[in-house]
């Protein structure tokens, strides 16, 4: 970051690249998000340092179904309308009618299979095992060792994290780590024994009657626009990407998610086909999900 006195002066490359090359000597691969701020700068220093553009970021959503639906609705609409709010109250009406014909909620039992953990008692170990049986199926991800969700998750001083388990014979089979404020419930990574469509299905149910026992309203995750798995899985299980089904833009190249790959490390597959990713907001850097100034 520059500040806006010094933008377009290029002062503020060779001070990225100085820390970029002392930066390598620790790391092999890099990722950063570009955004869309100052007229794409970021992403053109980025690319002058050997990044490529590489995807885009895209949310699905899911709506819950549960008690004071129309409240919740109501009290996000209201600050936007400003002039007048009996206008509010028709639309939170009308949003709550379509979630409730898009959205039944069905009753599914959370059975002892699953269990919930909190960043002060959740087994780690279990979920590195899990990781180590299953790392080689997943194609270019995150490393779920413990001694990085430790730093990444538990010891993170600006979110507290649920864990959602699924166990099979006391074996963990797949989890599902989600950050929450009192609507919507941000699905930080999910992951499952071999990539078995059965078990992700059963955790996505599970997630939402527990966020429709809490109150929620919305469960929401992000992954990368082309990857090959995750977003299936996402739609298979009822969620939707509203700004693709909203809007009809496409863009021809990645803006947001930057990747540095040097040449000399092994690529088993093709390191630069997004398809072969499998990206949660694992890759993300833990910052809050919400600006809570207003509190």
């Amino acid at each position: 970051m520059s500040h806006p006195d010094i933008r377009g002066t290029g002062i503020y490359f060779p001070h990225e690249k100085k820390y970029f090359e002392l930066a390598k000597n620790r790391f092999k691969i890099f990722f950063t998000t570009a955004g869309d701020v100052a007229k794409g700068a970021p992403g053109r220093v980025r690319e002058k340092l050997g990044y490529r553009a590489f995807d885009d970021w895209e949310i699905y959503s899911v709506w819950i179904c549960g008690p004071g639906l129309r409240q919740k609705l109501l009290s996000t609409i209201t600050p936007h309308i400003i002039t007048n709010k009996f206008i509010g109250r028709i639309l939170s009406y009308f949003l709550e009618l379509l979630i409730r014909i898009f959205y039944h909620q069905t009753e599914f039992p959370l059975t002892e299979q699953f269990r919930i953990y909190n960043d002060k008692n959740v087994p780690l170990s279990h979920l590195e095992k899990l990781w180590m049986s299953n790392k080689t199926i997943y194609g270019i991800t995150v490393e779920r060792t413990a001694q990085y969700l430790t730093w990444r998750l538990r010891d993170n001083p600006y979110n507290n994290h649920n864990y959602f388990c699924y166990y099979e014979n006391d074996v963990l089979k797949g989890y599902l780590v989600v950050v929450s404020d009192s609507m919507v419930f941000y699905i930080v990574d999910i992951f499952a024994d071999n990539k078995d469509k059965r078990i992700f299905k059963l955790i996505l149910k599970g997630i939402r009657e527990y966020a429709y026992q809490k109150g929620i309203i919305r469960v929401q995750c992000s992954t990368i626009k082309r990857s090959r798995f995750l977003p299936g899985i996402l739609k298979s299980a009822g969620f939707v990407n509203f700004k693709k089904l909203f809007c009809f833009q496409k863009r021809v190249k990645p803006k947001q998610l930057f990747v540095y790959l040097p040449d000399e490390i092994e690529k088993p597959q093709n390191s630069w086909d997004p398809r072969n990713w499998y990206v949660t907001d694992l890759i993300k850097e833990g910052r809050p999900y919400l600006d809570k100034s207003n509190d």
